[in-house]
Protein backbone atom coordinates (compact mmCIF):
# COMPACT_ATOMS: atom_id res chain seq x y z
CA UNK A 1 0.00 0.00 0.00
CA UNK A 2 1.28 3.44 -0.92
CA UNK A 3 1.59 5.92 1.93
CA UNK A 4 -0.01 9.35 2.02
CA UNK A 5 3.49 10.85 1.94
CA UNK A 6 4.40 8.94 -1.24
CA UNK A 7 1.09 9.79 -2.91
CA UNK A 8 1.46 13.46 -1.98
CA UNK A 9 5.03 13.59 -3.29
CA UNK A 10 3.90 12.04 -6.57
CA UNK A 11 1.01 14.49 -6.92
CA UNK A 12 3.30 17.44 -6.25
CA UNK A 13 5.71 16.21 -8.94
CA UNK A 14 2.84 15.71 -11.41
CA UNK A 15 1.81 19.34 -10.84
CA UNK A 16 5.37 20.54 -11.33
CA UNK A 17 5.55 21.64 -7.69
CA UNK A 18 8.52 21.24 -5.40
CA UNK A 19 8.63 18.27 -3.02
CA UNK A 20 10.14 19.93 0.05
CA UNK A 21 11.00 18.48 3.46
CA UNK A 22 8.45 20.80 5.09
CA UNK A 23 5.64 19.72 2.77
CA UNK A 24 6.43 16.06 3.36
CA UNK A 25 6.69 16.62 7.12
CA UNK A 26 3.23 18.23 7.18
CA UNK A 27 1.71 15.28 5.31
CA UNK A 28 3.54 12.83 7.57
CA UNK A 29 2.25 14.56 10.71
CA UNK A 30 -1.34 14.59 9.43
CA UNK A 31 -1.18 11.00 8.17
CA UNK A 32 0.08 9.88 11.56
CA UNK A 33 -2.79 11.16 13.69
CA UNK A 34 -6.54 11.23 14.02
CA UNK A 35 -6.33 14.31 16.24
CA UNK A 36 -7.64 17.69 15.17
CA UNK A 37 -4.37 19.63 14.98
CA UNK A 38 -3.89 23.39 14.72
CA UNK A 39 -1.21 24.89 12.48
CA UNK A 40 0.92 25.47 15.58
CA UNK A 41 0.64 21.83 16.67
CA UNK A 42 1.50 20.66 13.15
CA UNK A 43 4.51 22.97 13.21
CA UNK A 44 5.73 21.57 16.52
CA UNK A 45 5.40 17.96 15.36
CA UNK A 46 6.97 18.67 11.97
CA UNK A 47 9.98 20.24 13.72
CA UNK A 48 10.32 17.08 15.83
CA UNK A 49 10.19 14.87 12.71
CA UNK A 50 12.64 16.97 10.75
CA UNK A 51 14.81 19.09 13.03
CA UNK A 52 15.90 22.30 11.37
CA UNK A 53 12.59 23.00 9.64
CA UNK A 54 11.46 26.46 10.64
CA UNK A 55 7.89 26.89 11.86
CA UNK A 56 7.15 29.63 9.29
CA UNK A 57 8.18 27.20 6.54
CA UNK A 58 5.71 24.67 7.88
CA UNK A 59 2.93 27.29 7.80
CA UNK A 60 3.76 28.12 4.17
CA UNK A 61 3.76 24.39 3.38
CA UNK A 62 0.29 24.06 4.94
CA UNK A 63 -0.98 26.90 2.75
CA UNK A 64 0.57 25.43 -0.39
CA UNK A 65 -0.74 21.92 0.31
CA UNK A 66 -4.17 23.44 0.82
CA UNK A 67 -3.97 25.19 -2.55
CA UNK A 68 -2.96 21.90 -4.18
CA UNK A 69 -5.91 20.03 -2.63
CA UNK A 70 -3.80 17.73 -0.46
CA UNK A 71 -4.71 19.31 2.87
CA UNK A 72 -7.94 20.92 4.02
CA UNK A 73 -8.93 22.87 7.09
CA UNK A 74 -12.01 23.02 9.25
CA UNK A 75 -13.20 25.99 11.26
CA UNK A 76 -14.18 24.75 14.71
CA UNK A 77 -15.43 28.02 16.16
CA UNK A 78 -13.87 28.71 19.55
CA UNK A 79 -11.52 25.78 19.08
CA UNK A 80 -9.90 27.49 16.08
CA UNK A 81 -8.93 26.02 12.74
CA UNK A 82 -7.67 22.48 12.38
CA UNK A 83 -6.12 20.69 9.43
CA UNK A 84 -6.28 17.21 7.95
CA UNK A 85 -5.45 15.39 4.75
CA UNK A 86 -7.91 15.96 1.92
CA UNK A 87 -9.61 13.90 -0.76
CA UNK A 88 -8.65 10.27 -1.08
CA UNK A 89 -5.68 10.71 1.28
CA UNK A 90 -8.03 10.44 4.28
CA UNK A 91 -11.49 9.06 4.95
CA UNK A 92 -14.18 11.66 4.27
CA UNK A 93 -15.70 12.81 7.52
CA UNK A 94 -17.57 15.67 9.12
CA UNK A 95 -16.86 17.42 12.40
CA UNK A 96 -19.31 17.89 15.26
CA UNK A 97 -18.47 20.32 18.07
CA UNK A 98 -20.26 20.38 21.40
CA UNK A 99 -21.17 23.97 22.23
CA UNK A 100 -21.04 23.18 25.95
CA UNK A 101 -17.77 21.28 26.51
CA UNK A 102 -16.02 22.02 23.18
CA UNK A 103 -15.28 18.38 22.36
CA UNK A 104 -14.92 17.69 18.62
CA UNK A 105 -16.24 14.42 17.23
CA UNK A 106 -15.85 12.91 13.78
CA UNK A 107 -18.98 11.75 11.94
CA UNK A 108 -19.27 9.67 8.75
CA UNK A 109 -18.81 11.83 5.66
CA UNK A 110 -22.01 10.64 4.04
CA UNK A 111 -24.31 11.38 6.98
CA UNK A 112 -25.66 14.56 5.33
CA UNK A 113 -25.77 13.12 1.81
CA UNK A 114 -29.56 13.31 1.46
CA UNK A 115 -29.53 16.98 2.59
CA UNK A 116 -26.63 17.71 0.22
CA UNK A 117 -28.54 16.19 -2.73
CA UNK A 118 -31.79 17.96 -1.84
CA UNK A 119 -30.06 21.36 -1.61
CA UNK A 120 -28.37 20.81 -4.97
CA UNK A 121 -31.56 19.62 -6.64
CA UNK A 122 -34.01 22.13 -5.14
CA UNK A 123 -31.84 25.23 -4.76
CA UNK A 124 -28.80 24.65 -6.95
CA UNK A 125 -26.69 25.01 -3.80
CA UNK A 126 -23.66 22.74 -3.35
CA UNK A 127 -23.11 22.15 0.36
CA UNK A 128 -19.56 21.69 1.70
CA UNK A 129 -20.08 20.66 5.34
CA UNK A 130 -16.51 19.36 5.56
CA UNK A 131 -15.29 22.97 5.88
CA UNK A 132 -17.02 23.74 9.19
CA UNK A 133 -17.98 22.02 12.41
CA UNK A 134 -21.64 21.33 12.95
CA UNK A 135 -22.49 22.68 16.39
CA UNK A 136 -24.80 21.06 18.94
CA UNK A 137 -24.58 19.38 22.33
CA UNK A 138 -23.03 16.00 22.98
CA UNK A 139 -24.60 13.20 24.96
CA UNK A 140 -22.66 14.14 28.09
CA UNK A 141 -23.82 17.77 28.06
CA UNK A 142 -27.37 17.31 26.78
Amino acid sequence: MTSAVEVSAQRLRERGERVTPARLAVVEVLAGTEEHLSAEQIGERAEQLRPGIHRATVYRALDALGEFGLVTHVHLGRAGTTYHLAGDLAPRHLHLRCSECGTVYDAPGDILESARKKLARDLGFHLAPEQVALVGTCNNCH
